[in-house]
């Protein structure tokens, strides 16, 4: 992913069940994330979906956040934004899958040409969840549009 891939719709084809996909997902979102941009997320899962919400910054990023009234402000309004994952089809063994970021906060000058609050702490998380996906199946698909 690069720094404006949180934009796009990812699309995965998997060779594992769909509980499995929807499983891998949430734990994408319930790992630790990078040293610098972490983030809490509350996950919701059903059988052919799953949503996680942003609750905020933890560790070093809250602190930053803590320092800077901009940050502070960015960190603010990125709280709610959610990723959602909806199983599309299964067919043969393999799942097709998609991921985007559904809604998400802006801030400041950057926000009103389109940034997206903590980006920086939510594109990891998303990227995560190809780690995870490949986990289950090393050739995993991986296509955006």
């Amino acid at each position: 992913m690069g720094r404006l891939d949180h934009r796009r719709t990812w699309h995965y084809e998997v060779t594992a069940s769909p509980a499995e996909c929807i499983s891998a997902f949430a734990a994408a979102f319930n790992g630790k994330g990078r040293l610098a941009t972490r983030g809490r997320w509350s996950i919701r899962t059903a059988a052919d979906s799953a949503t996680a919400a942003y609750e905020g910054r933890t560790g070093i990023a809250a602190a930053i956040g803590a320092l800077s009234k901009t940050s502070g402000q960015e960190a603010e309004t990125a709280i709610g934004s959610e990723v959602t994952f909806k199983i599309d089809g299964s067919d043969a063994g393999r799942t097709h899958c998609s991921m985007w970021l559904a809604f998400s906060g802006r801030s400041g000058i950057a926000g009103l040409f389109g940034a997206t609050s903590d980006a920086n702490i939510i594109r990891p998380y998303m990227q995560a969840v190809a780690g995870e996906l490949r986990r289950l199946d090393p050739q995993t698909q991986v296509q955006s549009s």
